[in-house]
């Protein structure tokens, strides 16, 4: 049992493994929904085969017990009665000794014991009777025995109650039976079952290349919700091999055949996986025909194929109304969750950019729970007066409404197994927003109860000295440099941009820009080239939405801006002091060395202003890269003025002193002409 449990699972996970192709390693970056929008309009998620054969038959009330690990449960195969646990182990010795008749003999005996002598191993007996079975009839027989059994109150430690599904219908398919096998498969699902989704999906990729198979068993409606399931969900394995041989392959025929059905059920899905395909008549059709979620998301395609925006936004918000917010398409080896309510919602955030309702954007944005999408739109779209008043409405959302997407978001909380919700991301975003736009005393609201407060609390206060410091220099100066070095150890937490050109949810880890440049490709599928090509005459992005874009963007349109910020402060600093000053010299180095990482150039600059005014410092020091400290206490004992005090004392001396002279000279010409008057009046005399 060990052995098979084993091979089983090697199955499982060969066959759980997607058909697609393969992708270059990287960073793992969860979807973004407005950057590439063409293609999300464009673009039809594959919904998750597991997830849909789920729902082929309802839920039981009261479930099998699932064992299908390899590794079985300790103690399973003991703790009977002795009587039917002696039966028992020795029917199972002489089974795999191939003794087959003295096995079902002695399994035989373990159920002709009284009920309340074998509620152990009752099950066990019945399923290896199954298996030993001469023929299809006994087999089905002893299988479902076993489910009775269990369902009696026997034990069923090995799940082998879930497990005879499985057996029943691999003896049907041997029989050439694939409507009876699929059912059964399908209630093995419907219990809780991996193994059983497994071979839905091995049939199903069976029957989509057996015409006559497929058409045998799409005259059953539950069949028929299978293959039309199978064409949405995992067609595309089969559209890769028609445009490897460029003929028509397993797809077409398979998408063909379904459409020839008449009251086919799961149109919805067949529409889907015609849209996917690129069968846009097929889609079409089969979209008028059900009034579903999916049916109304594949009517939006089709709107946007028509160049209609306003029903593509239509049909889009009926679908939203109608998925079920918790259902997760993720796929085994995703990890990030693939919500289609929460796409929805993202595409309509897109169609509502394009329309240039930004508010509605926002709204949107916040429902599709993507958070670069709702950074970029709150960012960089919002005016911060509108993003003050979205935060506002916003201020007490469920932390775990979105949670699922945001525990992929951890960077910048170190020590955290999770960073915050929404909400306080978002506050923390428009806080530094604030900060760069110079509305510090704003921005420390929004700071408050986090582990930046204080340093939020210092940079303003550093900036307020330096405002308030009109009169002293030396202090201005002084508290400039504070505020440089918090915005060059601290930028990225009180200054930095979420989304580009900082990338803050990425902890500035990554330059996402470059990523997406790197690893984005043109749409592959014919639906994507269609809509793309209709999409091509229609505006992206609204001349208010780059406007806004230009105007909300950081100072310094560089990755790692507040660098450059932190040397703007350092610089200011210098202007305050004496260029022939030790502090002059250490102000300008410090500015080079914060913009020594994307400035080059500014770094050149500034050493050609310090050899041309600053004084020589003879200390051990690399200008740029290892710098002293600025002796702001060594500048105030000098009494050494700055350039523009010296300016202005020469410019109060000499304007006051030709103020001065003006009377002085008034006086001296009266006085002489007083002598020259009194001295004629004597010569006539």
């Amino acid at each position: 049992m060990p052995l098979r449990n084993l091979l089983v699972c090697l199955v499982v996970l060969a066959s759980f493994a997607p058909m697609r192709r393969a992708r270059a390693c990287g960073p793992d970056f969860p979807p973004e929904l407005l950057h590439n929008r063409a293609a999300t309009l464009a673009e039809l998620p594959d919904g998750r085969f597991a997830h849909e054969v789920a729902l082929l038959v309802p839920k039981p009330a009261e479930p099998f017990p699932v064992v299908e690990s390899y590794k079985e449960p300790e103690g399973a195969r003991v703790g009977g009665g002795v009587r039917e646990t002696e039966l028992y182990q020795s029917g199972a010795q002489a089974f795999h000794e191939g003794r087959w008749e003295e096995a079902r003999a002695r399994f035989l005996e373990v159920l002709e014991l009284p009920a309340e002598e074998r509620r152990r191993f009752s099950p066990f007996a019945a399923f290896m009777l199954g298996r030993t079975a001469e023929s299809t009839q006994e087999a089905r027989q002893r299988f479902s025995e076993v489910r009775e059994l269990v369902r009696q109150g026997f034990e069923d430690p090995l799940g082998l109650a879930l497990a005879s599904f499985g057996e029943e219908a691999r003896a049907l398919l041997e029989e050439g039976d694939d409507v009876g096998a699929l059912h059964l498969y399908a209630e093995q699902v419907a219990h809780g079952s991996d193994l059983g989704v497994i071979s839905l999906l091995q049939v199903s990729r069976a029957l989509a290349r057996d015409e006559a198979r497929l058409r045998r068993v799409l005259q059953d409606p539950l069949g028929q919700r299978l293959l039309t399931t199978y064409a949405w969900t995992r067609g595309q394995e089969l559209l890769w091999a028609d445009e490897e041989t460029r003929t028509p392959g397993p797809l077409a025929r398979l998408l063909e055949t379904l459409a020839s059905v008449p009251g086919l059920a799961g149109a919805d899905r067949l529409a889907a996986g015609a849209w996917r395909a690129g069968r846009f008549e097929i889609a079409e059709r089969f979209a008028a025909q059900e009034r579903t979620p999916l049916a109304s998301w594949v009517k939006a395609k089709l709107a946007l194929r028509r160049g209609d925006k306003t029903a593509a936004d239509q049909y889009l918000a009926e679908a939203a109304r109608g998925i079920p917010e918790a259902d997760d398409w993720r796929g085994e080896d995703e990890p990030h969750p693939r919500r289609p309510r929460a796409h929805v919602e993202g595409e309509r955030a897109a169609l509502a950019l394009m329309r240039g309702d930004f508010s509605q954007a926002a709204e949107l944005s916040w429902a599709s729970c993507s958070w670069p999408d709702i950074a970029y739109v709150a960012e960089r779209v919002l005016t911060v007066e509108e993003l003050q008043r979205f935060v506002a409405a916003h201020a007490s959302d469920p932390k775990d409404r979105c949670q699922s997407e945001m525990k992929f978001f951890p960077w910048g909380y170190e020590g955290d197994d999770e960073g915050p919700g929404l909400d306080i991301r978002l506050r923390l975003l428009l806080g530094r927003r604030l900060m760069r736009s110079g509305r510090g005393q704003e921005a420390l609201e929004y700071f408050r109860g986090t582990k930046w407060e204080e340093f939020s609390r210092q940079y303003v206060d550093a900036l307020e000295r330096a405002r308030g410091a009109w009169w002293d220099s030396v202090a201005r100066a002084q508290a400039l440099y504070s505020a440089a070095k918090l915005a060059r150890a601290h930028g990225m937490e009180l200054l930095g941009t979420e989304a580009a050109p900082d990338w803050s949810w990425t902890y500035g880890e990554f330059d996402v820009g470059d990523w997406h440049r790197e690893t984005e490709q043109p749409g592959e599928s014919a639906a994507t080239r269609a809509v793309l090509g209709v999409l091509g005459d229609i505006p992206l992005t609204t001349q208010a939405e780059e406007e806004r874009l230009a105007a909300h963007g950081p100072t310094h349109p560089l990755r790692f801006h507040y660098r450059s910020t932190a040397a703007d402060l350092a610089e200011q600093a210098a202007e305050q002091v004496h260029p022939r000053s030790q502090a002059y010299a250490a102000l300008l180095c410090h500015a080079a060395r914060f913009a020594s990482k994307t400035e080059p150039e500014r770094v050149q600059r500034l050493w050609l202003t310090y050899v041309r005014k600053g004084a020589l410092i003879e200390d051990a020091w690399q200008f740029g890269q290892s710098c002293p400290e600025p002796d702001f206490e060594r500048l105030r004992n000098q009494k050494v003025a700055p350039p523009w005090k010296v300016w202005r004392l020469r410019t109060v001396v000499t304007v006051g002193g030709g103020i001065m002279l003006l009377p002085l000279a008034g006086a001296v010409l009266l006085v002489r002409r007083k002598r020259k008057d009194t001295g004629g009046q004597g010569s006539d005399s």
